[in-house]
């Protein structure tokens, strides 16, 4: 729960570009047809993936994230302490 805040912060980033028109929102497949709608699926979720891997990365790397949010993840990585947080 603590290391919730951040992957929200940028979840309302994303949404205050969309809201501000900086990046375009098709509601409808029909708007940009079923290839480009794949391709923006693809692009979206490789870029969502990159930008977790950076943010796990730099709880990490930065102690202070690290110990404010993510230390907490580790205590559960023993083969005897599984959990849905391991």
């Amino acid at each position: 729960m603590k290391a919730l805040p951040a992957p929200l912060m940028l979840v309302g980033l994303w949404e205050s570009m969309v809201v501000k028109g900086w990046t375009r929102c098709y509601l409808n497949i029909e708007e940009v047809g079923w290839l480009m709608y794949v391709v923006y699926l693809i692009v979206h979720l490789a870029m969502l993936d990159c930008g977790m891997y950076w943010l796990h990365r730099a709880t990490h790397e930065v102690k202070l994230l690290y110990r404010l949010c993510h230390a907490e993840h580790h205590v559960y990585n023993s083969k005897h302490k599984l959990s849905p947080f391991a």
